[in-house]
């Protein structure tokens, strides 16, 4: 669920699928950081606040169309419901779930997101905040989480955890790139909480 209203942020920048609704035009191009606030919602595990960069996200997927990447064609129908500039109103339907995005223009920086679906699992509801930071740090990830975090806590523990040698040593012909992905990964990993 974070990801689709993540989703629809970055959409909102780029692709006629989902329809950018009036609301985004004016946050500075939708491009750099956001502070993400979560306010209800999402369960226990997900993380208080978290940082998007929505350059990252913007990016062509690495390996282009040959990746298998779905690209905008997801298979998911989108609605506007209410255009304004203060509000906008997004119904989308993926596979068995429908869901409902309210947008509302909080300030020239900030915007509060509630979503409310259903489908198969029951139905959920989350409330976010965005608030335009500026621009994307250089090397920036896409998802930075609250340092002191309990998921920064075990996304560090879990990094500190792969180790190249145990983890590619049945790798025989590619064991040097082997090793590179667990290093690169465990990077990633530990850079999510700057």
């Amino acid at each position: 669920m974070k990801l689709l209203l993540i989703g629809l942020l970055a959409a909102s920048a780029m692709a006629d699928t989902p329809p950018v609704p009036k609301v985004f035009k004016g946050i500075h191009g939708q491009k750099g950081q956001y502070e993400v606030e979560l306010l209800e919602g999402a369960g226990k595990s997900a993380p208080g606040k978290m940082t998007i960069c929505t350059d990252n996200l913007m990016k062509p997927p690495a390996g282009g169309a040959k990746s298998g990447a779905k690209g905008a064609d997801s298979g998911c129908k989108y609605r506007l419901l209410k255009d304004t500039a203060d509000e906008a109103v997004i119904e989308s339907t993926c596979n068995e779930r429908t869901s409902t995005v309210t947008v509302k223009r909080e300030s020239a920086k900030s915007m509060l997101m509630s979503m409310q679906s259903s489908g198969p699992k029951g139905p959920q509801t989350m409330k976010m905040r965005y608030t335009h930071l500026g621009a994307c740090r250089e090397g920036q990830g896409t998802v930075t989480l609250d340092k002191n975090s309990e998921q920064c806590r075990k996304i560090k523990a879990q990094a500190a955890k792969m180790d190249p040698d145990k983890q590619c040593a049945r790798a025989k012909a590619d064991r040097e790139q082997c090793e590179q992905r667990v290093r690169d990964t465990a990077a990633k990993m530990a850079a999510m909480c700057g």
